[in-house]
């Protein structure tokens, strides 16, 4: 009994085991099969059948298993076809389309992808029937019973449809696309339509239709461009045959595409052009678009036009190289100056017939040898000869400039292209910024030296030295109305009326506010009360006896001079001051004139200074006519008598000196009135501080006093300009006779 157990146990144990490894293998292998590629197609193909009617549908029953196509599959029914792939699903075509499609290549053969939607009937009538496809530039097939099918694509396909398609004037197409150079054209049972793929420009027949292409663009797509060349090399069945891979960049924004026969070189500015066999062997043997100096093709290979077989392509290189080849010599480059001379003697055809040789070099002179007969160029006189010579005169005048050396000559060029090599910004820009930072600096300090030094303006000079100065002629004659005001304590005239002879003095205008607010004592000599010798005393400076000690004190003198308060320019009078002589100052001509009050020493007021240390003292005021009486005036004048009211020097600032005694005023003076000492006022006018470029506290205008302008701070030279003097302000600096520089 045990035994009989122990057998059965081992019979189920082993039943088990099968059960579970085909449950196993079951689980694993069925989904393998399902999730293959062509079980997909196969789903895809038999729902869309099943859909379409099954056995009753326009396809009939099925005919064979699924098999791969291209990068899909299909499968054959009786009356048709199923086309599957991942992007475009099952579709259906049948009759004259399929046969069409078939004819052209297929998926495989063709340029046209798979189908996009199955066959439906057109718009040109019930009978019409379409098939759309899944190439880039959107090609269909159409088939109407009267002209057959044809496939409408690209630019053409666009204007076709803008146009209503095959319900609109044109109709349906009656015949396949055709190529002539640049222009694609195909006819339509109502007219014509043509595109030019470089100007991008549409024609029409009739006319009339080309209206409503204008603006239509055409997007650049160099897959498109590639397939529209090998069509117009003949597809499948022309020179270029089979295509060969994919595409693939070539010499930077380049591509290209191999064929069976050649290659379809496509760029930006060139298009797709087809380049074969031999002549593709000798461009690609100089190093093709990226090694040679000859460019991409700019057109398709095309007949050479002599026997008994003969080639030719153009090439983008800026002397429109070709490579002509015949069968009896090969391909050689023509180009440059050989080219020119050649096609004046047409080429080919004409009387030299076609190139037996490369190019070559002798020192200046190029030479090439054709069929019948050579040609040379010498680059150094830009002249031809021949052989036969009776050729040169047909090529008289001709002229031949910036050609570069043959692509195929073993000589060393003539004139290297130049290259630029971006790395030579390295040491390029260094040197750059070296060069400007020198240039900068030497305008810097071309400018900082078209100045006076500016120690020559330090305020560390004492009363009798500036005056010295001024009289010495440290600024020049044509400076006479800058408004610079000296002072001088003994005649207190105007400098306007210096000697003739005393060229070199400097001529400095007066205040008349100044001339009558200061009074001239009885003890001033009246023979030089208008300075005869002024200059005399300029060259030789004041005595201290001069000036009274306690009225006076030498800092509150400038160097330069210094105007008083702000003017209104509105009260300026700009009649000029009489020039007075001598002898108009006699006794006999001028009485004495009654003077209200005789201003002591004590009293005589001085205008205000330029000096940062001014010390003003209050006085007690003066009995005098009232200002109103008649105001201040003059050119120069640098305020109303007001504005000059109780201002008083002390004896310490100019040093102890006997008092001045007052002269009676001449009744030619303007009767304006004395002034009255009074509060202090603030001065308007500042001497250069130890640093000539450092403005002194509220005094932001800066004076040039060698060419009488003013700088203010948004002058574009106001950081480059040394000041002689400072001023307050704008009307300050116009008050004293100077000029805002542009």
């Amino acid at each position: 009994m045990n035994g009989q157990r122990g057998q059965v146990g081992k019979r189920v144990t082993r039943a088990l085991v099968g059960l579970a490894t085909t449950l196993m293998a079951a689980v694993l292998l069925a989904p393998a099969a399902t999730a293959s590629p062509i079980g997909d197609a196969e789903a895809a193909i038999m729902a869309a059948w099943d859909k379409a009617g099954g056995n009753t549908s326009t396809l009939g029953a099925r005919k064979a298993d699924v098999y791969p196509v291209a990068d899909g599959f299909a499968c054959d029914f009786d009356n048709g076809r199923f086309y599957y792939s991942t992007a475009t699903d099952a579709k259906s075509m049948y009759g004259p389309i399929l046969d069409k499609y078939d004819q052209l290549g297929g998926p495989a053969g063709s340029d046209l992808g798979f189908p996009t939607i199955s066959e439906v009937p057109g718009l040109a009538g019930p009978d019409s029937r379409v098939s759309t496809f899944s190439a880039s530039d959107s090609p269909v097939i159409f088939w109407t019973p009267d002209h057959g099918a044809f496939v409408v694509r690209g630019a053409l396909n666009a204007a076709w449809d803008k146009l209503g398609s095959s319900g609109g004037v044109l109709g349906a197409p009656v015949a396949n696309e055709s190529y002539d150079g640049d222009v694609t054209s195909q006819k339509f049972s109502g007219g014509e339509i043509s595109w030019n793929r470089k100007s991008k420009d549409f024609t029409t027949n009739p006319a009339v239709l080309a209206e409503q292409l204008k603006g239509l663009q055409i997007a650049p797509d160099p897959t498109a461009a590639i397939n529209m060349a090998w069509r117009a090399a003949g597809g499948a069945n022309g020179p270029l045959g089979a295509r060969k891979g994919d595409q693939y960049p070539i010499g930077g924004d380049g591509i290209a595409q191999d064929f069976a026969g050649g290659k379809v070189f496509f760029s930006p500015a060139t298009g797709a052009n087809a380049v074969e066999s031999d002549i593709l062997a000798k461009y690609e043997s100089l190093g093709g678009p990226v090694g040679s100096d000859l460019g991409f093709p700019v057109a398709n290979e095309s007949d050479g036009g002599i026997g008994p077989a003969s080639r030719t392509a153009t090439f983008s290189a800026p002397d429109k190289p070709v490579i002509f080849w015949t069968s009896d010599h090969g391909a050689f480059v023509v180009r440059g100056a050989m080219k020119a001379a050649w096609d004046k003697l047409r080429g080919p055809t004409g009387k030299l017939g076609a190139p037996v040789g490369d190019q070559t070099v002798d020192g200046d002179v190029i030479s090439q040898k054709f069929t019948s007969g050579k040609i040379s160029w010498n680059r150094a006189s830009n002249s031809f000869s021949t052989d036969p010579a009776n050729l040169a005169p047909l090529l008289s005048g001709l002229q031949v400039s910036g050609q570069n050396q043959p692509a195929t000559s073993a000589a060393p060029p003539h004139g290297k292209k130049f290259n630029f090599q971006w790395w030579w910004l390295v040491g390029v820009i260094p040197v750059l910024l070296l060069i400007l930072m020198f240039v900068l600096v030497a305008i810097a300090w071309r400018r900082r030296h078209a100045h006076p030094d500016a120690t020559a303006y330090q305020p560390d000079h004492d009363a009798e030295a500036a005056y010295d100065s001024a009289a010495g002629g440290q600024w020049p004659p044509e400076d006479a109305d800058l408004g610079l005001e000296h002072f001088a304590p003994a005649d207190q005239h105007p400098l306007d009326a210096l000697d003739p002879g005393a060229a070199s003095g400097s001529r400095v205008s007066w205040s008349r506010g100044v001339e009558t607010a200061i009074g001239v004592g009885e003890g001033v000599d009246t023979d030089d009360a208008y300075g005869s010798d002024l200059s005399t005393r300029a060259d030789e400076g004041f005595a201290e006896e001069d000036f009274a000690s306690e009225d006076f004190a030498s800092e509150d003198f400038a160097p330069e001079g210094f105007a008083l308060e702000e003017e209104d320019p509105d009260a300026v009078d700009t009649t000029p001051t009489p020039v007075v002589k001598d002898t108009d100052l006699s006794a006999d001509v001028y009485p004495d004139p009654v003077v209200p009050e005789v201003v002591g020493p004590d009293e005589v007021i001085a205008p205000e200074v330029v000096s940062e240390e001014a010390d003003f003292a209050e006085a007690e005021p003066l009995d005098a006519p009232a200002p109103d009486d008649e105001p201040s005036t003059g050119r120069h004048a640098a305020g109303e008598p007001e504005a000059l009211e109780d201002q008083e020097f002390g004896a310490e600032e100019l040093g102890a000196a006997p008092a001045v005694e007052t002269a009676p005023v001449p009744s030619s003076a303007p009767a304006a009135g004395l002034l009255r000492a009074g509060p202090a006022r603030r001065p308007t006018i500042h001497l250069p501080l130890d640093d000539p470029y450092q403005a002194p506290d509220g005094y932001p205008i800066k004076g040039n006093a060698s060419f009488g302008l003013y700088y203010t701070p948004s002058s574009a030279l106001y950081h480059d300009t040394i000041a002689e003097i400072w001023f307050a302000s704008e009307e300050v600096a116009e008050a004293n006779g100077f000029v805002k520089a542009d």
